[in-house]
């Protein structure tokens, strides 16, 4: 058996340990299933962010069973997109949703 492939990107790392000719399927299959994942945060954490502009990211984080920096990740997406914005301080300020993704 061939020694396993190392793969990295901005938040997972990938091994491929070849068997049978299926590892690019494999890989194809685990960048499908972490894009829909990412996306359904996301966009739990919007919803969220609509429900309470006040949410904080430790509050966010707590909800969407995640870390804070997870939350900040999806956060900074967001706002990197033009999507949310955020007024004030981080205990004081408020999330607005300028258009929906």
């Amino acid at each position: 058996m061939p020694a396993p492939e190392y793969k990295q990107n901005e938040f997972m790392v990938y091994a491929t340990i070849r068997q049978h000719g299926d590892a690019v399927t494999t890989e194809k299959t685990t960048e499908k299933t972490t894009e829909k994942t990412t996306e359904k945060t996301t966009e739990k954490i919007l919803s969220l962010i609509l429900e309470n502009p006040n949410i904080t990211t430790e509050e966010l984080a707590r909800v969407c069973d995640m870390t804070p920096d997870g939350v900040y990740y999806h956060t900074k997406r967001l706002r990197e997109k033009g999507v949310l914005i955020r007024e004030g301080g981080r205990k004081e300020g408020r999330w607005v949703v300028v258009k929906k993704s």
